[in-house]
């Protein structure tokens, strides 16, 4: 065996094998990245997930709005100024406008048919968008001044609150495109959603501070829940079965679990919250704060805001791309859509930076770094013993 020669106690030389000196030197370099990332003297620091605002995009007039169809990168912004609908390529950011019915609001996309719903709120009417073609090839009737809308792609259904004080959903066959029910909620309902998983509708109903709760296989109202005052926009994280509805007059957020259907936190975000959306990977929840021009960031484990990022005016409607890591706001006053780049971390998750260098791990990877290190030298050390023993024996 091919050996080299290094110095033991005293002067006497011991011989040690190439692979012994091989594996302390890789256990020194193993040891000595993370002692790097960590930074001694506090070179390294904490650092939290940041968000960035990385475009501006021109929209029609008053965009209110957003749903994005992830499969496609194709978002879809309501223009309720202008009876249209901007639809943006997230690779190119390049706008098609599509005329659709007076005042559009709501919007919300079937990934798995490539067919888009628009609500419009003065035309009593749902614009049906062929998202292949950019074409409307349906509009259907259904109740007045119809606002939200959501879509249950499992079962093709379309769902549509009627903005009024005798407030109803309309049922749409996403296959026939035909109404094919009327369900009775709250009054002035507005923001609606859908937890797919276990096929429960949500509507929020302004006028009467509730949620109405719609079993999707009976079309029919199962329980009733109380929340904050003035209650707008609403989101379901389909993985933790949890609902987040914003209050515009309370400026909060009421978290309610799917399973209980009872309200189990209130969180304070930003004044006048309308639109909510939320990041299943990840966990958080976004919430367009109409009277600051923020958007708040929820940590769904903690129920707390970790992050506020600045917008353009009178952000209204907000939806995540879960897929590109981005998030577009629409900007009312403003006729922009904010993009968001999002980090694909929970929010707040520390990480380690060395000072100077573009070098960053998490914390847990520079952890398990200098443990390997430290098992890597400390093997190289127990071998270099036994050799030594075996050569004074």
């Amino acid at each position: 065996m091919t050996t080299l020669h290094g110095i033991g106690q005293g002067n006497e030389r011991r011989p040690v094998t190439w692979r012994t000196r091989a594996a302390a030197l890789i256990g020194a370099v193993a040891l000595l990245v993370p002692l790097a990332v960590l930074g001694s003297a506090g070179a390294a620091t904490a650092t939290t997930t940041a968000y960035t605002v990385t475009d501006t995009i021109p929209t029609g007039s008053s965009p209110y709005g957003v749903a994005v169809n992830k499969t496609t990168n194709t978002i879809y912004v309501t223009n309720a100024g202008g009876n249209t609908v901007s639809v943006i390529d997230g690779a190119t950011k390049a706008v098609t406008t599509v005329t659709v019915g007076s005042n559009p609001f709501g919007v919300a996309v079937n990934e798995t048919t490539n067919t888009i719903y628009v609500a419009n709120f003065n035309g009593a009417t749902v614009s049906v968008i062929d998202g292949a073609t950019n074409a409307v090839t349906n509009t259907v009737t259904v109740g007045s001044s119809p606002f939200g809308v959501t879509v249950n792609e499992t079962t093709n259904t379309v769902y549509v609150t009627n903005n009024n004080n005798n407030g109803t959903v309309s049922v749409i066959d996403g296959a026939t495109t035909t109404v094919t029910n009327t369900v009775t909620v709250g009054s002035f309902p507005r923001g609606v959603a859908v937890n797919e998983t276990t096929n429960t509708i949500y509507v929020a109903n302004t006028g009467g501070g509730t949620v109405s709760v719609i079993d999707g296989a009976t079309t029919t109202v199962t329980n009733t829940v109380t929340v904050g005052s003035q209650p707008f926009g609403i989101a379901a994280n389909n993985t933790t079965n949890t609902i987040y509805v914003t209050s515009v007059y309370d400026g909060t957020v009421s978290v309610i679990d799917g399973a209980t259907t009872t309200v189990t936190n209130t969180v304070t975000v930003g004044s006048s919250p309308l639109g909510v959306a939320v990041n299943n990977t990840t966990n958080t929840i976004y919430v367009t704060n109409f009277g600051q021009s923020t958007v708040s960031v929820i940590d769904g484990a903690t129920t707390t805001v970790t992050n506020t990022v600045t917008v353009g005016r009178g952000p209204y409607g907000v939806a995540v791309n879960e897929t590109t890591y981005t998030a577009y706001v629409a900007n009312s006053r403003d006729s922009t859509v904010s993009v968001i780049a999002l980090p694909a971390t929970t929010p707040g998750a520390p990480t380690l930076a060395y000072t100077g260098s573009e070098l960053q791990l998490p914390l847990g990877l520079a952890g398990l770094l200098l443990i390997a290190g430290l098992v890597v030298f400390g093997s190289a050390g127990v071998r270099r013993r036994t050799q030594q023993q075996r050569h004074a024996a």
